[in-house]
């Protein structure tokens, strides 16, 4: 059996071995501003990359730009793709699903599922940092129920809740198997969408 050489064995040992131009002539990394943003770019490149092939294995998409479209990232943003909604009841959605998160997170209500939580992990501030946290949760709760208002009142207590309850699987819980809803319940998507464009005056 023929002897591995030096630096088989280090592979074996280990994660590859960086670039020359990323190490000092210690061996620490190097703190080169040039060394360190090449390596940041080279890290968000392959988390990218990383993010894209799981999405194209994951929603049966069939070229990388169609992964890299953030819109692909959120069943709200697939279905404008899909041409189910149009771009203003999209953004009525985003904008409904902020309001929600801000809710839930100030509140310390727990999101309605992970994959809500995940999708709103990191968000803006919403222009109220100088009152408290208190006063915060206050007018997002006040916020949230004027937005239930709003969807419950698209057409009688039966018809608002299903229209709430669509809403809501959609753009807050951001349930990936209602992608493809029945007709009725695209109808209350919709319905709850334009009353929230209207809310938002989303043009």
């Amino acid at each position: 059996m023929k002897p591995r050489t030096r630096a088989q064995k280090r592979r074996r040992r280990g994660p590859p071995i960086l670039a020359a131009t990323d190490r000092e002539p210690n061996g620490r990394k190097s703190r080169r501003k040039e060394s360190r943003v090449l390596y940041e770019r080279q890290t968000e490149f392959n988390n990218v990359r990383t993010a894209a092939e799981t999405r194209m294995r994951h929603f049966d998409l069939k070229t990388v730009e169609q992964a890299r479209d953030p819109r692909n990232g959120y069943v709200l943003g697939r279905m404008l793709l899909d041409g189910t909604v149009t771009e203003r009841q999209h953004d009525a959605g985003i904008r409904y699903a902020e309001d929600m998160a801000r809710y839930y997170g100030l509140t310390g209500i727990a999101f309605p599922s992970a994959r809500a939580q995940d999708l709103f992990a990191v968000r803006g501030s919403d222009g109220e940092d100088s009152t408290t946290k208190g006063e915060k949760a206050r007018k997002a709760s006040q916020r949230m129920a004027r937005l239930r208002t709003i969807l419950l009142a698209c057409g009688d207590i039966d018809t608002g809740r299903r229209v709430q309850h669509t809403v809501n699987i959609i753009c807050v819980e951001n349930v990936d198997e209602r992608r493809h809803l029945p007709a009725n319940m695209v109808a209350w998507l919709k319905r709850g969408l334009n009353a929230l464009a209207t809310e938002y005056g989303v043009a």
